[in-house]
């Protein structure tokens, strides 16, 4: 496939951008624009800068979010944000996956990578290894190998969804994020671990 072989070196060369090249966010969508949880128009709002192939990002996910989504999101009390800052060329892939959908099953989407990280990361090398292990978890989702294809081939829509993750990345830099995950509460960075109890020291 053309964009895999190719995606390598111009992610290489993406990521190097960040670091010598003047931050430009103003193609960058608003919040209002990116996938969410909660009530549109709760009264705070978290957003979280992660990386699908990130560990401690998998941790957050599968022990922190589900008591919160309980507690505060599923109540009204909290919007959830969560925008892609792939470290890497398989998180980058899996995040055009994930990307191809939204709402309710993009976050779906997103707990299954997060929860079966180990068994897809660890096949990063080799394309086919890669899609097949990605495919075997998304299989519940009804989601083909081919699926996975079509999201991650070299078309202009591709290109342009491609983009808005690097634009998305490259804001958050702009932000001060340089490792995953990092968190804003109510647009203030959160320092250490960030769970339920944290996050209702600092909510309105």
């Amino acid at each position: 496939m053309k964009m895999y072989t190719s995606i390598f070196k111009f992610l290489l060369l993406a990521l190097f951008s960040f670091l010598v090249l003047p931050v430009m966010t103003d193609n960058v969508p608003d919040n209002k624009n990116y996938n969410y949880l909660g009530d549109e128009n709760a009264p705070n709002t978290l957003v979280e800068y992660a990386s699908l192939s990130c560990v401690h990002c998998a941790n957050f996910h599968n022990k922190e979010l589900p008591a919160i989504k309980s507690k505060l999101i599923d109540k009204g009390k909290l919007k959830y944000i969560y925008k892609d800052f792939p470290l890497d060329l398989p998180a980058m892939l899996a995040a055009m996956v994930s990307n191809c959908y939204s709402g309710s099953q993009y976050f779906e989407i997103l707990k299954s990578l997060f929860r079966n990280q180990k068994k897809w990361v660890t096949h990063s090398d080799n394309k086919k290894q890669l899609y097949s292990s990605l495919q075997s978890i998304l299989r519940e989702h009804g989601i083909s190998l081919k699926k996975i294809n079509s999201c991650t081939e070299e078309t202009e829509d591709n290109k342009k969804k491609w983009d808005n993750i690097l634009a998305t990345r490259l804001d958050g830099q702009n932000k001060g994020v340089n490792s995953t995950p990092t968190f804003f509460l109510n647009g203030k960075k959160l320092n250490g671990l960030v769970n339920l109890e944290k996050i209702e020291q600092y909510i309105y």
